[in-house]
């Protein structure tokens, strides 16, 4: 009879013992994005007047022209860096 009391005492006890804390596994994926290969597009002068030959007209030209195509690189690239930030900031939510 103590016997049996014995094994029903420690069953008593085992159950008011604490829980063991929750386990969380989680895992890391790396993910690499790459933009669309047309934000990487930047128009360039093909063929520059000859310098010995230029008028004050085709310098202007020229440098209008340069400028047209700096500032629609400079976009396409902003585009790039925009598209980079945001892709960053989904992959920071995810974790």
């Amino acid at each position: 009879m103590r016997v049996l009391f014995a094994i029903a005492t420690a069953l008593v006890l085992t159950g008011c013992a604490k829980a063991p804390p929750p386990q969380f596994i989680t895992k890391t994926e790396l993910q690499v994005y790459v933009p669309d290969k047309t934000m990487f597009y930047c128009q360039n002068v093909r063929r520059f007047p000859n310098p010995d030959t230029l008028t004050d007209v085709q310098v202007a030209k020229l440098i209008v022209e340069l400028h047209k195509k700096n500032t629609e690189c400079q976009k396409n690239m902003n585009a790039v860096y925009k598209t980079l930030d945001e892709a960053k900031k989904r992959n920071e939510k995810k974790d």
